[in-house]
């Protein structure tokens, strides 16, 4: 209870005006504009690989998965509703830094922005990207099969898009 009275106090401090020129708007405050930012993201894209683990004579295939991340330069168009915080929406390309260059993220939804000059950002929506992935045919032939040797397999791809969110500091 003292923790849910002290958060409300919080939030009614946050948004109260203190004075009454808080409540003007200053004649340098722009109000809408396009913002440039670099950061990090982490997406729930998942690359699917398969690796072999060869002891003696027995050949072992090992699946692993990772999700896509990296970092990102982002176009944000933002409306500041407040001094110190704003709201928007936003379309950037992401490197993921385990996988290839070939295949960028593509990365878009909403943005939330801190500080007088949108400093600082915070990016969620959806990522739009290649995806390595093992076929369910690939599979089975592996896991049935008793292996004496490392096949090659041709590494497969599809698009697929999925959430992802964002930091990011303003660049421009």
């Amino acid at each position: 209870m003292r923790t849910g009275l002290l958060f409300l106090f919080f939030i009614v401090f946050l948004f109260h005006p203190v004075d009454a020129q808080d409540n003007q708007t200053s004649p340098t405050l722009k109000r809408h504009g396009v913002v440039w930012t670099g950061g990090l993201f982490k997406s729930w894209l998942t690359d699917t690989s398969v690796g072999f683990n060869k002891i003696g004579d027995q050949v072992n295939p090992v699946y692993s998965e990772q999700k896509k991340m990296g970092f990102a330069i982002q176009s944000h168009y933002m409306y500041k509703p407040l001094n110190w915080m704003g709201i928007g929406i936003h379309l950037g390309l992401g490197m993921d830094a385990n996988s290839y260059i070939e295949a960028p993220v593509v990365l878009f939804g909403g943005s939330i922005s801190f500080g007088n000059n949108h400093q600082f950002m915070i990016d969620f929506g959806w990522a739009d990207a290649k995806r390595k992935i093992v076929p369910g045919g690939v599979r089975d032939q592996l896991s049935q099969g008793n292996l004496t040797e490392i096949p090659e397999i041709q590494q497969q791809t599809e698009l697929n898009t999925s959430y992802y969110l964002g930091i990011g500091y303003r660049i421009f």
